[in-house]
């Protein structure tokens, strides 16, 4: 299992690598063409399209991810991946045809202003498209053909990114174009999944196969909705007691602290339906937990860096109107990896309890809504930032918890918990001290040497495997 999951680990990881490395390029293009009020307005439609991601069709992908995997008939197969399909397409049709007739009254309700009808119009087209190719890429993944699940994942990435510069730039279309550009690459994605996946996805459609997926989804849909509220409510509420202008402000905190998302893309796509495969095999507790370590090691270094040079880097990729920004990503960054690390408590999942995903996310959205509305009004963004933290903390922890009784993982908590500990120290001292611009820079970069060093020494890296890691790379390139 760690050497397939390895294997499908980077090829799953090239295609964040490339699509946050171009979202990082693109930011100062951004910010030069984008107000902070056109960033607000696009993150608060980015989540309302989350939430209509998560309940228009029912999560039935999740449905497939299930029964997909264990199914042995590959004609049952197909139409497992088929009925999910149909049901998806009408799904978000329906949708598209409901929010065209009530563009006008939509578009401020979502947006926060008036004037982005046609942004609006444009976007929930792109949401439709989406809905499709969201399906479609998961499927690639389900069939563990990671290749081709990097392969059209990087050709969204990169023609979104061509089109949104050339209709946001080149063209000045603002808003309106960065939300086209967007819906051009998810098409080409839908394309060459649908001509890849031919022979999963057919003219068939079985109701039996549809409620048995949708009998283990939807019990997931309630508890998407409190996920939702729980990863975007800060922006809803900073709207509600500040302005759109912060909304933007936040929205590029976190596109920054979004960069540690490199390392969470690559476990993410690679574990789930690996877990599912193997979760039978005695050895796979203990191969998880050794997953995990090394999780957690590129997680803190990555936290680490992003956090002692937020500052200079986005004096350099922004403009005035949003340095603010670099004050929340010492929060944001260790929350977006907590929101992404159920994947780590698969027992939920394996046991088919997965009602209990809705009575955790439930107690997540309340504890968020109640500190977003007691922190924004005394901390703005700041406050945002700290309850999306503590939040996600207390989620990730109710899913581990639950777990480890379902299916026990023999995890090394003492070393986890003093890495942690001590990388948040140093995170959060650090920027604090005056000091000049070279004297910050060295040591900020011997900070993540030392924290690197306290890894080995507490056994979070065991230099075991250190060993056999030189080893394997001598023999793979020098043998």
């Amino acid at each position: 299992m760690i050497r397939s999951f390895i294997k499908d680990s980077a090829i799953y990881a090239i295609p964040s690598i490339v699509s946050r490395g171009l979202a990082v390029i693109l930011i100062p293009l951004y910010t030069r063409v984008l107000t902070p009020a056109d960033f607000g307005s696009f993150d608060l439609f980015i989540a309302f399209a989350s939430l209509v991601n998560l309940t228009v069709a029912l999560e039935v992908s999740q449905g497939v991810a299930r029964f997909y995997s264990t199914e042995n008939d590959v004609e049952r197969r197909v139409v497992y991946a088929s009925s999910a399909f149909w049901f998806t397409a009408f799904c978000y049709a329906i949708f598209l045809i409901v929010s065209l007739i009530a563009n006008k009254e939509l578009s401020r309700l979502i947006m926060g202003r008036d004037g982005v009808e046609t942004s609006f119009q444009i976007g929930v087209i792109y949401i439709f498209i989406n809905g499709l190719f969201y399906l479609i890429q998961n499927q690639f993944r389900w069939e563990l053909r990671s290749r081709h699940y990097a392969v059209v994942s990087m050709s969204v990435t990169i023609v979104t990114a061509l089109l949104s510069v050339f209709f946001t730039y080149v063209l000045g279309w603002g808003l309106y174009g960065l939300l086209l550009g967007m819906a051009g690459g998810v098409l080409i994605g839908c394309i060459y999944g649908l001509w890849y996946l031919k022979n999963s996805f057919r003219f068939q459609f079985q109701w039996l196969r549809l409620k048995e997926m949708l009998t283990f989804s939807a019990p997931l849909v309630p508890s998407g909705i409190a996920v939702f509220i729980t990863l975007y409510i800060d922006r809803l509420m900073i709207n509600h007691f500040l302005s759109v202008d912060e909304v933007g402000l936040f929205g590029i905190g976190y596109r920054f602290a979004s960069m540690v998302g490199l390392v969470m893309v690559g476990f993410q796509g690679a574990l789930t339906p690996l877990i599912f495969s193997n979760y039978q095999d005695e050895q796979t507790p203990r191969q998880l937990a050794v997953i995990f370590r090394g999780f957690i090691v590129f997680s803190l270094l990555i936290f680490l860096s992003l956090s002692l040079f937020a500052s200079e880097i986005l004096y350099l990729m922004t403009t005035p109107a949003y340095y603010q920004a670099a004050s929340i990503v010492i929060f944001l960054t260790p929350a977006i990896l907590l929101s992404n690390m159920y994947i780590f408590a698969p027992g939920i999942g394996i046991a088919k309890k997965t009602y209990l995903i809705f009575y955790i996310n439930i107690g997540g959205a309340i504890l968020n809504v109640a500190l977003n509305w007691v922190l924004i009004p005394k901390f703005g963004i700041s406050g945002a930032a700290i309850a999306t933290l503590l939040s996600y903390a207390g989620v990730f922890f109710a899913y581990m918890q639950l777990s480890q009784k379902l299916y026990f993982v023999p995890h090394q908590w003492r070393p986890i918990f003093f890495a942690v500990v001590i990388s948040g120290l140093l995170a959060y001292w650090i920027p604090k001290l005056e000091m000049s611009f070279s004297v910050g820079i060295i040591l900020k970069l011997l900070a993540i040497v030392l924290v690197c060093l306290f890894f080995v020494l507490v056994g979070l890296v065991k230099i075991s495997e250190l060993r056999q890691v030189r080893t394997s790379i001598t023999k793979r390139f020098f043998a």
